[in-house]
């Protein structure tokens, strides 16, 4: 043997002997995986709100939970062909990502000390803002609250919640469209989730995180 192939095979070995790091699945939607990465850029861009005196544990369990389910509306998406068809507000999207991050500058900071890329992270903000958008368009019909609805969340929520800490009670006429609001948000989130759930149910989803 030559000395340029000894040393070449020598390489090799050294090479093939080196541990080469691979980046932690999360988690599994089908054939595509949500990365450690994935939930990285999601907790830095504060894509999914953390509940108050939540560990960070439960707060991980909850991102990758979202990241699963923007993974399976997105397949769904992709799969009718309308992830280029939606009309998102992407620039909208990132604008409110930057602002929570504190600007265009200290977002960057943040990236490069945790080592992850802005296009990684565009990407998943945008692809949330497509199926935010989508979701929208697809169930805004079903989110029209009724006067019944409205007058009940008044009495059931409103009302005795006010009464209970001997505070003031307004008209329902002076807080109908607060209420209307919350209840389309209500509805909406419901409608979203049934659709998810009827992905997750016809989808193979595998979960790595305890």
């Amino acid at each position: 043997m030559s000395v340029a192939c000894a040393v070449l095979a020598l390489v090799l070995v050294l090479l093939l002997a080196a541990p080469v790091e691979v980046e932690r699945v999360l988690a599994l939607v089908g054939s595509t995986p949500v990365l450690a990465s994935d939930a990285e850029l999601a907790e830095l861009a504060g894509l999914v709100p953390r509940e108050a005196g939540e560990d960070d544990a439960s707060y991980r369990r909850a991102v990758v939970d979202a990241l699963v389910a923007l993974e399976l509306r997105w397949q769904d998406l992709a799969s009718a062909g309308m992830t280029s068809r939606v009309q998102a507000d992407v620039d909208g999207a990132w604008a409110a990502v930057t602002r929570r991050a504190g600007g265009e500058e200290a977002l960057r900071e943040r990236l490069a000390a945790s080592g992850l890329g802005e296009a990684d992270l565009r990407a998943l903000v945008a692809r949330a803002a497509v199926v935010q958008a989508y979701a929208l368009s697809r169930f805004a019909p079903f989110t029209r609250p009724t006067a019944d609805e409205v007058e009940t969340l008044y009495r059931q929520e409103v009302v005795r919640s006010l009464e209970r800490d001997g505070q003031p009670v307004p008209p329902l006429d002076e807080v109908r469209a607060s209420l209307e609001e919350i209840l389309r948000e209500r509805k909406l989130d419901a409608e979203v989730r049934r659709w998810t759930g009827e992905l997750a149910a016809r989808t193979q989803v595998q979960r790595y995180v305890p």
